[in-house]
């Protein structure tokens, strides 16, 4: 897989087994050129994985899977969000969200609030925000 640099460089990308590209045709919060992704799961990373931009090389996102915190998060992700990206009936459901670490694991948090969902049978997914969730954009881990 190539990627260009913004400075129009290319940079060759070694996908490994457990890689995937996935698709967010309305970018993410903040980076809306930002499309194409590359999901690194890498067991030095565990329980993290890295969402790599293929667009700005520079840009890369630490993730984690939301039921590592709050095991029913998938219930609480309304019924339409879900639909809005086809993931319904046999097709499971994958969300994410983007954390941010801390100087120790009790400062460390993720944004809970605005998930990434991934519809995992085509590989689209899509930044929602849950309003009326209760979560914080800055959830504890711990």
């Amino acid at each position: 897989m190539k990627a260009t640099h913004p400075h129009g460089q290319t940079a060759h990308f070694d996908l490994e087994n457990r890689d995937r590209l996935i698709r967010f045709e309305e970018g993410l919060i903040g980076f809306p050129e930002c499309k194409d992704f590359v999901l690194k799961e890498n067991d030095d990373l565990a329980p993290f994985c890295l969402l790599q931009s293929l667009e700005l090389l520079d840009l890369g996102f630490l993730v984690l899977e939301p039921t590592m915190v709050i095991t029913n998060y998938y219930d609480l992700v309304p019924a339409r969000e879900w639909e809005s990206l086809g993931v319904e009936g046999r097709i499971k459901p994958r969300a994410l969200v983007i954390v941010v670490i801390g100087s120790g694991p009790e400062s460390s948090t993720g944004n809970f609030q605005a998930p990434l969902l991934i519809n995992q049978e085509k590989m689209t997914g899509k930044q929602v925000i849950l309003t009326d969730s209760g979560f914080s954009v800055r959830q504890q881990l711990l």
